[in-house]
């Protein structure tokens, strides 16, 4: 089993519930797509995605956030 210190995880997301609610979203889709694509991924795949979370490589917004640049599109759109 991979070592991942919480510190690293938690310094990008500080609530950890919803860093796990975010890894197991990336986890998921990975699994999604290798399925798809017939290909095998090297290692586990919570671990991969708790990697790619930490280099980066997962965009992630909260409930707030998305909301936030929703109502930005929807009012660029009434201006044009």
């Amino acid at each position: 089993m991979t070592y991942i210190p919480r510190h690293k995880v938690t310094d990008l997301i500080p609530n950890k519930f919803k860093a796990i609610k975010i890894a197991a979203l990336e986890a998921r889709r990975l699994n999604e797509r290798a399925r798809n694509f017939n290909v095998a991924l090297p290692g586990k795949i919570t671990s991969l995605a708790v990697a790619r979370l930490i280099d980066g490589k997962v965009e992630f917004f909260d409930q707030k956030e998305r909301a936030r640049l929703a109502r930005l599109e929807r009012e660029q759109e009434e201006q044009e």
